[in-house]
């Protein structure tokens, strides 16, 4: 981790701002990395439970209201994976944002078709974190809805050649059939659609549907396109929809 988990330049007045009524749940069984997570939440003004095995965690999830979940992958008991996957399979749309040291492109992917909303390595920057959990609980706020700027436009449905995106459910039919849609790549689709045929750049997606505009790390854009790719090119090495413009983002041709 690049920056002490006890961040000592947060300052109180920011601490003030946070929602007291917000219940996060932390699953991790690395005790030194629990402890500074469970401490910098609260200390934002969250109501921490912390949880180090996967098969209570997975029971706690589903028996109480959380607003968000930080989920451990390599956990004793069911890793992470499951237990998000385990979540979505139950209709559960918590914001789920994975903290794990596997960072593998394949990893990285397979946890957001799980269902997670966000995924991050470690080490990690705490500062980074914190606005990422900042973000998943505003989205929460706003029901999970549109990324768009104008609050009166508003994409329900999305089909181009053989496929669809239902905003309003999360559903769409993808090469290998009727899915749910992480919230993720519901939202870059989102953008996109509102936007066929022009350039999005990738700080614009970090900006819109991470609310991390200065973000240093273009990756995690990068990541969520090569999931959608799977799920909507018939050959993801040569995209027939999101179209690659080197140096610069992504173009959608529907």
């Amino acid at each position: 981790m690049s920056q002490p988990l006890a961040d000592s330049r947060a300052s109180h007045s920011a601490d003030a701002t946070a929602m007291p009524s917000r219940r996060v749940l932390v699953v991790e069984d690395e005790d030194a990395i629990a402890r500074g997570l469970v401490f910098n939440l609260e200390r934002k003004g969250y109501e921490v439970a912390l949880e180090v095995e996967g098969r209570s965690a997975l029971q706690r999830a589903q028996d109480e209201r959380w607003d968000l979940i930080v989920l451990d992958v390599q956990l004793p008991g069911i890793d992470g994976f499951r237990i998000c996957q385990q979540l979505r399979l139950d209709h559960d749309r918590v914001p789920i944002l994975i903290l794990t040291a596997r960072d593998q492109p394949d990893d990285i992917v397979y946890g957001l078709k799980t269902g997670a909303d966000d995924y991050m390595v470690k080490p990690f920057d705490l500062a980074e974190f914190l606005a990422r959990v900042e973000s998943l609980l505003r989205r929460q706020d706003w029901g999970g809805g549109g990324t768009t700027d104008d609050p009166s436009f508003e994409v329900e449905r999305l089909e181009f050649g053989d496929f669809w995106v239902d905003f309003k459910t999360y559903r769409a039919g993808t090469i290998t059939g009727e899915v749910e849609l992480p919230k993720k790549e519901l939202e870059v689709l989102r953008v996109f659609a509102e936007k066929p045929g022009e350039v999005v750049t990738r700080r614009e997606l970090l900006d819109r549907v991470w609310e991390l505009p200065n973000h240093p790390n273009e990756r995690v854009v990068d990541n969520v396109i090569v999931s959608l790719r799977k799920s909507f090119e018939v050959d993801s090495s040569d995209p027939r929809y999101i179209l690659s413009v080197r140096g610069v983002g992504y173009r959608f041709a529907p």
